[in-house]
């Protein structure tokens, strides 16, 4: 699971730019539905902008549930997102169910005090809001590399930080 991590002020760039890397009539850039071509000039774009990425990553086995891996990693970035000072953070919406759970999972970590309840989380559609294509770039570019195709990851090295869990 992945962030990318900008000043308010850069968001129109970033979106003006990401905007601009959609192919046709494509609504979104999403990172599996793009040539490899296309996905080199995607990460080449984001290595000039004003961003940084945070990406969580969990290695586990077959005993561990999909949506568990999820929680974990959500709640870890979360919490790195907040330590670097981030006041807002726009979370992909899945599907109305499955928001409830992050946002059930995101009550649980403030009433713990892991999470401030300052930190404004909202959830909206990819389609909606083009930063968050960034960080579905960062993270699968991330991804990627881990499978070993370092191409992409290569180009966004120095603005991606990468924490695992076990």
């Amino acid at each position: 699971m992945g962030a990318v991590v900008l000043e308010s002020a850069h968001h129109d760039t970033v979106r003006v730019t990401l905007e601009s890397l959609r192919l046709g009539k494509k609504p979104r850039l999403h990172w599996r539905d793009e040539s490899s071509a296309h996905r080199l000039v995607i990460a080449q774009q984001l290595a000039g902008l004003p961003i940084s990425g945070v990406v969580v990553v969990l290695f586990y086995d077959g005993a561990t549930r999909t949506e568990r891996a999820r929680r974990r990693c959500f709640e870890r970035l979360l919490v790195e997102l907040e330590q670097a000072g981030v006041e807002t953070v726009v979370v992909e919406s899945r599907s109305p169910t499955m928001d409830l759970q992050d946002r059930r999972l995101l009550t649980a970590l403030r009433r713990s005090r892991t999470i401030h309840k300052d930190t404004h989380v909202s959830w909206q559609q990819s389609f909606d809001e083009p930063i968050l294509w960034a960080a579905d770039a960062v993270a699968s570019a991330t991804t990627w590399w881990l499978d070993g195709d370092r191409r992409y990851f290569d180009l966004l090295a120095d603005q991606v930080r990468v924490e695992c869990l076990h």
